[in-house]
């Protein structure tokens, strides 16, 4: 049992993250399984239901009993939002420090991870009808590109905050900057971190990286993810639904339809997922002292992890400092 008596009003959170790839579902459960610890996820793209090849979504044996929280929250014919998800999240962890566990955090969405750890104040800005039809009919017509210079203009500093390559985003957050000036809706931090947080960080050279990437979508081709996003079209949904910009779908879609070949399927893919860990390394910077970091190749980086993380239940590491 974890000691979260020490500061009832701070409960204690360990956050694993990282870019894709890199194994934080593996290092998360081994942690939980030795501290009766439950896992929050902190991924966007897993609060889905219906899509669980294609996001890697954590199988009933990778979760080896441990407590998951977080995942299958909504059909993806409905869009997700921050705010929408830091209210339940919030409530999740507070629940599962008070019945004296430890609330885990993992996943690579760094505008949700950050959400919870700085505790940001995400207000809900209502959808403007004319303004979304005005915007959609920009994408089609003038691209995605066109999008992304005008939120830049009214936001320079939206390309720190919002997944670029994701029109989705693109458009809600120049919703957001239109109506606050802020493409995270006015978002603030907290006078003070909610959580006495550890953040583990698990990282690897770009080869690896891609390596493991590609390795991973010739799993889930082979373990069924074309008959998934075939379930999917089959149900309705749009390919232009929130959900289905999650990387993959769309391309696979295309294959299905008969647009693309497999092969330009799977380098678009792989292309999108790169792109992917550049975002990822933007929200988890090298140089962030809140930060542990383990590279995945060197053999004794999950026991150093496991160090660490003993260290700090212990209170031999000196408490996270935040910005």
């Amino acid at each position: 049992m974890v000691d979260t008596t020490h500061a009832p009003d701070r409960p204690r959170v360990l956050a694993v993250i990282g870019p894709t790839a890199t194994g934080k579902t593996s290092l998360s459960v081994r942690l939980a399984r030795q501290c009766r610890g439950e896992i929050v996820n902190t991924d966007s793209r897993l609060v889905y239901r219906c899509m669980d090849i294609g996001t890697a979504k954590p199988s009933a044996e990778e979760m080896a009993g441990v407590p998951h929280h977080m995942l299958n929250l909504v059909p993806p014919t409905q869009s997700y939002n921050l705010a929408a998800y830091l209210r339940v999240a919030r409530t999740t962890i507070r629940d599962i420090a008070a019945k004296g566990a430890l609330p885990i955090l993992v996943g690579g969405s760094g505008q949700y991870v950050w959400a919870l750890l700085e505790g940001w104040n995400v207000p809900e800005i209502p959808i403007d009808i004319h303004l979304r039809s005005e915007l959609e009919q920009m994408l089609a017509e003038r691209g995605l590109a066109f999008l992304q210079n005008r939120l830049l203009r009214l936001d320079h500093t939206a390309e720190s905050k919002v997944d670029l390559q994701n029109p989705r985003r693109v458009v809600r957050a120049i919703e957001r900057a239109i109506a606050t000036g802020d493409a995270t809706a006015g978002a603030s931090k907290a006078g003070h971190p909610p959580y006495d947080a550890l953040i583990l960080g698990l990282t690897a050279p770009r080869d690896t990286l891609k390596s493991r990437i590609v390795n991973r979508m010739d799993a889930m081709l082979a373990t069924g993810w074309l008959d998934e996003v075939r379930s999917l079209a089959t149900l309705g949904i749009d390919s232009q639904a929130l959900s289905m910009y999650s990387i993959g779908y769309r391309e696979m879609l295309g294959y299905i339809n008969g647009e693309i070949s497999l092969v330009d399927a799977k380098n678009a893919i792989i292309k999108a997922t790169m792109r992917l860990v550049d975002a990822q390394e933007n929200w988890f910077k090298k140089s962030d002292s809140r930060i542990k970091w383990f590279d995945i190749t060197v053999p004794s980086y999950v026991q150093d992890a496991t160090n660490a993380f003993i260290d700090w239940q212990h209170g031999k590491l000196p408490a996270q400092q935040r910005r």
